[in-house]
């Protein structure tokens, strides 16, 4: 299958997706939101993987080839930009995937919109994170596999982001989740979810399940593609399981 550029529309911001045409089995389709920096195109692989089920990753603002608007970087304005992609695309109920800052925004999502119907948290908290003004000058010195983030991101994006990121606990709200809700981490130093993060996550949320990735770092397919996949493949299984015990009860 052919992996397909589209456009949705989120209050005059133009957001890029890529959309795997896959078919319409009766299984819910994934709907990946990527980390800070990350393009849509590097989830290619991904969305070819995964086929013939269908796929969607979306770029927010900011982001790849998405609209980088001067202002409206809030958590609500990224979280909405998911919601208009679910429309334009025509989705319906998805089980989300998202990767470190991506997954605050997928979270604002399942929250606010209706329709997830299950969570894979690639290595993150439960909170939407406030931003230090030192932080900006930080990230714009950053390499993300091979790319600086100055050929990824526009400066004033970045700024943006931080000056609109107000720290939101959602730990307490997570509850409010349906279906299976995966935490999936490395064990290398720079990885987010450290132990005692994973012991808020079970917390919180005692049926979480927390995987960890032998040999990952925070880039959670640093160790390979296949291990990270394997991951994927598993929570899916989860996913599919739950919905088809959904489904025997109704």
């Amino acid at each position: 299958m052919a992996i397909n550029e589209r456009w949705a529309e989120n209050n005059g911001v133009r957001l890029r997706y890529l959309d795997n045409g896959g078919s319409d089995d009766g299984r819910l389709p994934v709907l990946m939101v990527p980390g800070f920096g990350e393009s849509i195109d590097e989830f290619r692989w991904l969305l070819e993987a995964l086929e013939p089920r269908r796929a969607v990753a979306v770029d927010v603002r900011g982001r790849g080839g998405s609209d980088a608007p001067d202002e409206g970087y809030s958590w609500a304005d990224h979280y909405n930009d998911i919601a208009a992609v679910v429309d334009a695309a025509a989705l319906g109920p998805v089980a989300g995937l998202g990767i470190s800052r991506g997954c605050s925004y997928l979270l604002g999502y399942a929250l606010h919109h209706e329709g997830v119907r299950g969570l894979f948290i690639g290595d993150y908290y439960a909170r939407h994170v406030h931003l230090p003004e030192s932080w900006p000058a930080r990230a714009w010195q950053d390499v993300l596999r091979g790319v600086p983030i100055t050929e990824r991101m526009k400066l004033h994006s970045i700024e943006g982001i931080q000056r609109d990121a107000v720290e939101v606990p959602l730990w307490d709200r997570l509850g409010e989740i349906e279906g299976p809700l995966w935490v999936v981490r490395g064990t290398r130093a720079s990885r987010m979810v450290t132990d005692e993060v994973a012991a808020q996550w079970v917390a919180a949320r005692p049926d979480v399940v927390v995987h960890t990735i032998e040999g990952a770092g925070h880039d959670l397919w640093s160790k390979g593609k296949d291990a990270f996949l394997a991951v994927v493949a598993d929570y899916l299984a989860d996913v599919d399981a739950h919905q088809a015990a959904d489904g025997a009860t109704v």
